[in-house]
Parts: structure tokens; C-alpha cells; sequence
């Protein structure tokens, strides 16, 4: 019993514990050196403010990590389509693309089964582009608010659209992107202040997304012009009684997200 407690004191006295490097060791130099201790000397070198001075010689968290290929298997927004081979980084690639199962390491077997069509989407299914979605998403929360002349008469067109989508830093190459309800928009009409309507806009000929608009009359004197509603924090008013049910849809879509 004693000489199993005098080995078991042993092990707890060992001064020499294993060091195992990790990912936050960081490996420092002194920029002063400290001057040697001389042979069979009893005075320890004194230690001065700059010999704590030290400069970085390695730290794993500045070094550049090199990206990682990575197979989709279904769209991401603002990435690819399925099927794709991307490089992102690894932070990325782990906690957004493969612990969701978004996409899948670009092993040999992987890219075998890219090449064989096995994770291809139909072009028909494909979004336009990588981004189509995301601005169709934006596009979707917004209410543009469309100015009209209170004097002159009008109709809206779809350069009214266009212009006013403009003034929001969103700009639309073409009018024929811009759809108007069947129902046309005539004015000076102060009974249509502050009420809305839908338009459509076409995303790269293909995604078709509905935009809500808010119309206001504006007149170029400033003793003439009409205080604005704040549209965007009350229920909407429709234009045109058959897109009612279309606009509240949308904007409890907004509220939801």
C-alpha cells in the first residue's frame, strides 16, 4: 500500500506536462534582446521596460486562410445555381453552405457526379440570374411613391414608373420591364391622394415581380403642395378595388419578414 502511494505522489509531482499547439497559439519574439547570463554567475539579468516589447511572429488568426471548393446543391442567393463549382471561405463554406446541406466538398466522386448531370438544375427552373431573387425580394418591400403634376392633367405611363423607381436608386433599363394594371391612372384626382396600386416589373425577361406604388399630386409652387401621408405605416388604400386583396397580401408579407 505504501509503494503504491509513494508512485502515485511521483505522478503528481512530474514538472514537465505535454504542450500540444492549437489554432490560437501565437509565437511572439522579443525585439530587445536579453543580455546573457554569465558562467556560474549568481545575478539573474535585469529585465527593462523594453525587453517586454515583443513583435508577432506568427498568429493563425491573421493568416490569410485559401478558400475551399464547394459543390451547390440547390440555389444560393447571390452564389449559384445548383450544380455549381464555387470557392468561397472556409468560415462560409462550413457555417452557411455545408452544415445547412446547401451544398456539398468538391471531392473527386462529387465532381464525377457534377459531370454526369446528377446535381444539374433545368435551365427552366434556373433563376435568371444569381441575384434575380434578391432584387425580386427588394423590390417586393418596397412602396415607391409616384409624384404627379397637381395642375396639368395625366395618365400614368410607364415612365412614370420608371422615373420615380429612379429617384429610390433603383433603375429599370426599359419600359417594357413595367407592367400597369388594365385599369388606366388618370389625374389630377384628389380623391386618389395617398391611395395605391400594383405594378409588375420583369426581371431579365423572366422573373415577374409586384411592386406597390403610392401615388401623391405635387405642384411646383410651394404654397400649392399637399402634406405627404406616411403610406408606408398604415394599411394601404387601393387604386383599383380588384388588386385590394393583392396589396394587403403584400404588405403582411413585409410585416412577416
Amino acid at each position: 500500500m505504501d509503494g503504491i502511494l509513494r508512485n502515485f505522489s511521483k505522478l503528481l509531482s512530474v514538472q514537465s506536462p505535454i504542450h500540444q499547439f492549437n489554432r490560437t497559439l501565437i509565437i511572439l519574439k522579443r525585439r530587445h534582446p536579453v543580455q546573457l547570463q554569465k558562467k556560474n554567475s549568481k545575478h539573474k539579468p535585469i529585465l527593462k521596460g523594453r525587453h517586454f516589447v515583443y513583435d508577432i511572429v506568427e498568429n493563425p488568426e491573421r493568416m490569410k486562410r485559401e478558400k475551399i471548393d464547394v459543390i451547390l446543391t440547390q440555389y444560393v442567393e447571390g452564389l449559384g445555381h445548383q450544380g455549381e463549382l464555387v470557392s468561397v471561405r472556409p468560415t462560409y463554406a462550413y457555417d452557411q453552405l455545408l452544415l445547412p446541406k446547401f451544398a456539398i466538398y468538391a471531392s473527386p466522386d462529387n465532381l464525377e457526379r457534377m459531370k454526369n448531370n446528377l446535381y444539374q438544375t433545368k435551365d427552366e427552373e434556373k433563376p435568371s440570374s444569381i441575384h434575380a431573387l434578391q432584387t425580386a425580394k427588394y423590390l417586393k418591400k418596397m412602396v415607391v411613391s409616384v409624384s404627379m403634376n397637381k395642375d396639368e392633367p395625366w395618365t400614368i405611363e410607364p415612365w412614370h414608373i420608371r422615373v420615380s423607381l429612379r429617384k429610390m436608386n433603383v433603375h429599370v433599363l426599359s419600359d417594357d420591364s413595367i407592367e400597369l394594371p388594365e385599369h388606366p391612372i388618370s389625374g389630377p384626382d384628389f380623391t386618389l391622394e395617398g391611395k395605391s396600386f400594383v405594378v409588375y416589373i420583369t426581371i431579365n425577361k423572366k422573373e415577374k415581380v409586384p411592386v406597390e406604388c403610392n401615388l401623391h399630386h405635387w405642384s411646383t409652387k410651394l404654397a400649392d403642395r399637399l402634406p405627404r401621408t406616411k403610406f408606408f405605416t398604415r394599411t394601404p388604400i387601393s387604386i383599383l378595388p380588384e388588386q385590394t386583396e393583392l396589396l394587403m397580401s403584400m404588405r403582411g408579407n413585409i410585416n412577416n419578414n
